[in-house]
């Protein structure tokens, strides 16, 4: 952390204050869930050691939304990393099988710099609008990361088949333009195929996601899921 000075620096020794606080597992700096436990609970041990803290910070939180940092850390100690309000906009996701750890740790600085060296500007609009009301150019990259149609977490509810497929012609318009574009889906999942994204793939490039969809109560049970990314353009281009 030495060489992270100034805003990096504060930011972190908030996070680990607040960590520290609660009483939270954080492996990234050596506050590690005691042996006795790891061989008790096995793959489970980090939910275990961090619920009843994670659960108290869940609390605090929701009676006051304003801390951002309670609520990054609920991301970053929730179950797979998820974000999951109810409908009266408290957020209920569960403890996970993981902490504060190095790969954290090298997320959240990458991000720092990238937001240092680059201008962002965050949108709340479709995703349609917001394309359609800038000027992209060839030379622009357009993301994609939708919601999963096969899958049933919460904000994928309001997701459906005719969008799906509005979405996959609005790729192919930027396509035509000359825009490259990249794109994340779920096309095998729990039995279930995404036939229509699997199909339009087809006539692009697709390479497989090194992802792991796990269980709760264990994390070394995987799913069967496939996820991929595809783009209009080689990787190495």
């Amino acid at each position: 952390m030495g060489r992270y000075a100034g805003k990096e620096k504060k930011l972190l020794e908030k996070l680990y204050n607040i960590i520290d606080y609660y009483g939270l597992s954080c492996s990234y700096r050596g506050i590690n869930v005691p042996k006795e436990m790891k061989k008790k609970y096995g793959k489970t041990y980090y939910s275990k050691y961090n619920k009843n803290a994670y659960l108290k910070m869940r609390q605090d939180y929701n009676e006051n939304k304003d801390n951002v940092l309670l609520l990054y850390l609920l991301l970053i100690y929730g179950f797979n990393h998820m974000i999951r309000f109810n409908s009266k906009g408290d957020f209920n996701l569960p403890v996970g099988n993981v902490d504060f750890n190095k790969n954290v740790y090298k997320a959240l600085i990458n991000y720092l710099n990238f937001r240092k060296n680059n201008e962002v500007i965050f949108e709340n609009t479709d995703y349609q609008k917001f394309l359609n009301n800038i000027d992209i150019k060839e030379k622009d990259y357009v993301f994609l990361d939708p919601p999963y149609l096969i899958s049933m977490s919460e904000y994928n509810k309001l997701w459906n088949h005719k969008k799906e497929v509005e979405m996959c012609n609005f790729l192919d318009e930027l396509d035509e333009k000359g825009i490259k574009f990249g794109i994340t889906n779920l096309i095998y999942h729990k039995g279930k195929e995404n036939v229509t994204f699997n199909k339009w793939s087809k006539k692009y490039n697709v390479y497989d996601v090194d992802s792991n969809y796990i269980s709760f109560n264990d994390n070394t049970i995987k799913s069967t899921s496939k996820e991929i990314f595809v783009t209009n353009y080689k990787k190495n281009n």
